[in-house]
């Protein structure tokens, strides 16, 4: 690490910006954006003129530079934190559906807790399939209990799993209407559109973006 920070700020002394931009980094990790932090307050005495990001924050905010702060807002209804808060109040409502006993059951004793436990598993577990797996969340928002392969094949979702594509149904209807188109899928395909076809952006995109250390992206 300490090889590829050299490496990298004396790419940026080789490579400065003007006097107004702000250098933009992407790390893998909160634990890699505050060690940058302080690298880059020792390289050059301060780094308020640097922004350190995740790559999810970074292409939300350059989602909303691209097509328009009306069109995206500051923060999406399926995002982590939110879709946690969501979870955390629509179980309960939930439960008595048999289709949720194997959730009944890991919230047998009733705790808030086990509750909060279980909601933030559950808003990691629909934030991946957004970036992976988002075949799966349109399929079940429509209905369809399935899963689809890599190569096309489709299979019907598994008994003791069906409850994922109802819980995710009730994910939806619980978003305000408007804004149900705007997980991070079709956000970001309405992204790909709109560079590919040329048009100009709506808001401030950074001049270039430094990724720092990070294995791989969706």
């Amino acid at each position: 690490m300490e090889q590829l920070r050299a490496a990298v700020f004396q790419w940026l002394r080789n490579h400065p910006l003007g006097a107004l931009e702000s250098e933009i980094f992407l790390v893998q990790s909160n634990g890699v954006a505050e060690w940058l932090k302080i690298a880059l307050a020792e390289e050059i005495g301060i780094c308020a003129a640097s922004r350190v990001a995740l790559p999810a924050r970074f292409l939300w905010d350059a989602y909303r530079g691209m097509l328009g702060r009306d069109r995206v807002p500051p923060i999406s209804a399926f995002d982590k934190g939110p879709l946690t808060w969501r979870l955390m109040r629509l179980l309960p409502t939930l439960l008595a559906d048999p289709v949720f006993a194997p959730l009944r059951h890991f919230l047998a004793d009733g705790e808030a807790e086990r509750r909060l436990q279980l909601a933030e598993r559950l808003a990691d577990l629909f934030d991946q399939y957004q970036v992976y797996r988002a075949d799966w969340l349109d399929d079940w928002a429509a209905g369809r209990d399935q899963l689809r392969t890599a190569r096309g094949e489709v299979a019907p979702l598994p008994e003791d799993q069906r409850w994922q594509g109802q819980l995710w149904r009730a994910v939806i209807d619980d978003v305000e209407p408007h804004e149900r188109g705007l997980g991070r899928s079709t956000v970001h395909t309405e992204f790909v559109r709109a560079s590919a076809a040329g048009e100009a952006p709506l808001g401030r995109l950074p001049r270039r973006v430094v990724i720092f250390g990070v294995s791989a992206l969706p």
